[in-house]
């Protein structure tokens, strides 16, 4: 039976490890990675006899298999769209893409000689937040 699952937050909390809160079936969730076989893999976390917050047994959950699979498979879904489809920093683009992104903006001084990539980078951010600030400012007056 198909489970209707809502995401309310997804984050990374490290290199290769997750949370994600939502609900399945109307029923509040707390989920987190473990590594499984090198890949991080949901598991479903709750409140123990303790009041911990841990991954409890089938016996003791106030979850279903099949909701514990269903939401494991939904928040792996979600996670790799969410890499897929995760825009670059300035600091993952190249030289050549920044000086194109600078070119665009109308910022001078992008192909001086002896100019690196962290300074094309302070380039484009110094703009934007130029940028941002004139916006803020033409929208105040």
């Amino acid at each position: 039976m198909a489970k209707l699952i809502t995401i309310t937050l997804l984050r990374s909390t490290g290199e290769s490890s997750f949370e994600a809160r939502g609900e399945c079936d109307g029923k509040a969730f707390l989920a987190r990675t473990i590594i499984y076989r090198g890949e991080p893999i949901f598991k479903v976390q709750e409140s123990g006899a303790d009041g911990a917050l841990s991954h409890l047994r089938m016996d003791a959950s106030s979850f279903d298999r099949g909701e514990r699979i269903a939401i494991a498979r939904f928040l792996k879904a979600a996670r790799e769209v969410e890499a897929f489809t995760a825009e670059p920093t300035l600091s993952d683009l190249s030289v050549k893409e920044l000086r194109t992104r600078c070119r665009e903006a109308g910022i001078t001084g992008h192909s001086a000689r002896g100019v690196r990539k962290s300074d094309l980078v302070a380039l484009i951010e110094v703009a934007a937040e130029a940028a941002e600030v004139a916006a803020a400012s033409t929208v105040a007056a």
